[in-house]
């Protein structure tokens, strides 16, 4: 998902290292030989008050090559911060589209997805502007979902140094499991993904639909989209030749419970803030539209133990959480 907080300066920073550091290649358009069968492709990108990152990534697909034979809709979702002036003076092949800030991710998505349909697209790529894809990754991601007609996703490596940072996983005990290490090169059959970067050929919007704005506007989306296309019969593919580097999301929206810079007010307010992974209106939505009745005692166990956390935080002082979070991890 994009983070919808306002890019800082050292984040700008972190963005021109990760330009930087994927190497020369970037720089320099691709002489390989095309992958692609031919296609109408449509990459449609969702921005926010980045304008530094948007920046480099629009340079990233530029350099790339990209313009020549996909199409860029950029869907600037109430920036205030010169983005879309930025698009429109630096980067005249992206068709932007602006909105009034109300979108968040999934409606982002969602106005880029009809758009890049109206304009005849037979293969749309999902991808957030921290998101750098290598050389190639994009012809091989549209390849591939041309070829088995299914969802294929890009393996991200963190800037952080992680090897995975977004991919995607399967949904042990209905609840999303990320991948956490490659067992190979092969393409990887999955559950879900994450909509970093991901290939979606018309068959699936054609079957499934668009993604749900109404009911996860920001999170769980991108998981819940892919995971309709599994339980449809669409294959869910990870390609581990797709690579890409990304910003790791380190904001508040992302924190464990567990984290001691959230306070009992925090974690109260989260239930009802779009931004946040426990946005409560989303969970229930997840779970109930995926499993049914049987979503009822995971998110029953899921608001019991914010409960007991939420308690727990007026007995123990800050440093106890300190251990939890290592020990337990995100929830």
């Amino acid at each position: 998902m994009v983070n919808r907080d306002t890019l800082s300066e050292p984040v700008a920073r972190t963005q021109r290292k990760i330009l930087l550091a994927a190497g020369p290649n970037v720089r320099e358009r691709s002489t390989l030989p095309r992958v692609i069968t031919p296609a109408n492709v449509q990459i449609v990108i969702p921005v926010h008050n980045r304008r530094e990152t948007t920046r480099i990534c629009l340079l990233r697909l530029a350099e790339l090559g990209v313009p020549d034979w996909a199409g860029v809709i950029v869907v600037d979702d109430g920036s205030t911060d010169g983005t879309a002036e930025m698009i429109l003076r630096d980067h005249p092949w992206v068709h932007l589209l602006p909105a009034d800030g109300t979108l968040w991710w999934t409606g982002a998505i969602r106005l880029g997805m009809e758009t890049a349909i109206q304009h005849g697209a037979e293969c749309i790529l999902w991808l957030n502007d921290d998101t750098l894809p290598d050389p190639h990754t994009l012809e091989r991601l549209v390849e591939h979902s041309q070829r088995t007609g299914g969802v294929c996703g890009a393996v991200c490596r963190g800037d952080d140094g992680r090897p995975i940072a977004y991919a995607g996983g399967w949904l042990p005990r209905n609840w999303p499991q990320p991948l956490a290490h490659l067992g190979g090169t092969a393409p990887l059959p999955v559950h879900w993904l994450h909509g970093n970067l991901v290939a979606i050929p018309a068959a699936v919007w054609q079957r499934c639909g668009l993604p749900d704005a109404a009911h996860m506007p920001h999170n769980l989306a991108d998981i819940s989209y892919t995971y309709d296309a599994h339980r449809s019969g669409i294959p869910v593919d990870l390609l581990p030749s797709a690579t890409a580097l990304a910003k790791v999301n380190e904001s508040a929206s992302y924190w464990s419970w567990l984290d001691p810079r959230l306070s009992r007010a925090d974690l109260l307010r989260g239930l009802w803030s779009v931004k946040m992974w426990w946005y409560a209106p989303g969970v229930v939505r997840f779970q109930l539209h995926h499993f049914g009745w049987r979503g009822l005692p995971p998110l029953g166990f899921l608001f019991f133990k914010l409960s007991v956390l939420m308690v727990a935080r007026g007995w123990f002082p800050a440093r106890a959480w300190h251990g939890l979070k290592s020990t337990f991890g995100r929830r």
